[in-house]
Formats: C-alpha cells, structure tokens, sequence
C-alpha cells in the first residue's frame, strides 16, 4: 500500500529545518533514507546503492522549487545534495544567531494572540 504525502516544495522562504524533517520523514517510509549517509556507510552493493540512491535524490529534487533546484542542480548523489541544501539554507552564521537572538529577546505575546500560536513562533525560533 503506498502512502501518499503532500509537502510543500521547498523554495527558500518557508522554515527549511521543518521541511527538512518532513522530507527525511518521507524518506524513512520510502526506505530511502540511507541514501542520506552516502555510499560507504549503507553497506550496499553497487546496483542496489544506485537504485536507492536515484530513487532519493528523484524524491528530493521533486520537493524543490525550481529557484534552489538551480542551486543545487549539479549534485550528483542524495548525500551531495543533502548536504548543498543544508550549507545553502541551515546557515549558522554570527549574522543569523544575533539575529535570531534580537528577535528571541523582543519576542512578546499580544492579548489577542492564541497561546498555541505564541508556542509555535517560540518554538520556531529556539528550533
């Protein structure tokens, strides 16, 4: 029985760790996910590593707007363009962590603002 998922393509504005986790999620149920940790660690052999492996990096590509698909087009294998997704879009620069810090420490919840809604921004801010 096949699962059917819908997943927004990513295209550099929305949460890039959330999607992340949904892509690997989608990849776990496919059974594709060792395609993530590259070819010496799967311990496969070469036709099954590159059946798996096309079948992931087609399941990812899939999931991209065309803006980042030009971005990492050149990628070879699902690790490579696992890897050029999170230098490209999971960046961890001085810049971004004051930032992010800025917005943590200003963060406030408003009257009108649901509980739950004030947990996801904080959520997504500490994520």
């Amino acid at each position: 029985m096949a699962a059917k998922f819908e997943i927004p393509k990513y295209d550099g504005k929305i949460d890039f760790g959330l999607w992340q986790k949904r892509i690997k999620a989608v990849l776990v149920q496919q059974n594709l996910h060792k395609a993530l940790l590259g070819k010496e660690k799967s311990g496969k052999k070469d036709d099954e590593w590159e059946e798996l492996d096309l079948k992931a990096i087609s399941t990812i590509q899939l999931c991209l707007a065309d803006e980042v698909m030009y971005n990492v087009v050149d990628a070879e294998t699902a690790a490579d363009l696992w890897k050029k997704l999170e230098e490209l879009y999971m960046s961890k620069s001085l810049t971004n962590k004051l930032y992010v810090k800025k917005q943590l420490y200003s963060l406030r919840m408003s009257e009108s603002t649901q509980l739950l809604e004030h947990m996801n921004v904080f959520n997504k801010l500490t994520s």
